[in-house]
């Protein structure tokens, strides 16, 4: 195969002068350099506002559902958790599908209405307002006869 005249002079500057890969330097530098972590100490900080809120011990995403399906699921969570022993629940409703109907709204309308004697507390989460928390209360024991 025959060069040009240009590929010969090409040829020739790359054998007198050296080319060195640059990546492969960075590389070797950043693998040399050791990563520092962030290492959390102590407890986790929670926005003032938020401090007569329950920390959730479980929760709920029910975004995709309609009205009806969240409320029903949000009911059979609670149920689940009452067994299970646990009372703290974020509810995760989102800013609401008009498509969907507003979770929300229904959420917030059983909590005032069906479930008053069973939740003893409902709020809109201080950092989210996406999501709310939701604590069940015990259930009232059953009178003897």
């Amino acid at each position: 195969m025959a060069f040009n005249e240009e590929e010969l002079f090409q040829l020739e500057w790359i054998k007198n002068h050296h080319m060195e890969d640059k990546d492969k330097a960075l590389d070797a530098e950043k693998a040399d350099v050791p990563t520092e972590k962030k290492v959390f100490k102590g407890k986790k900080v929670r926005n003032p506002a938020s401090w007569g809120t329950p920390l959730p011990e479980d929760e709920i995403d029910l975004h995709g559902m309609t009205a009806d399906e969240a409320a029903e699921a949000v009911e059979r969570r609670m149920s689940q958790m009452s067994i299970a022993g646990l009372s703290v629940l974020r509810v995760i409703h989102g800013g609401g599908n008009p498509a969907y109907g507003n979770v929300k709204k229904i959420i917030d309308r059983k909590v005032r209405s069906e479930w008053r004697n069973r939740v003893v507390f409902y709020r809109t989460e201080i950092e989210n307002a996406g999501s709310s928390i939701l604590k069940i209360g015990k259930p009232a024991p059953k009178a003897k006869k």
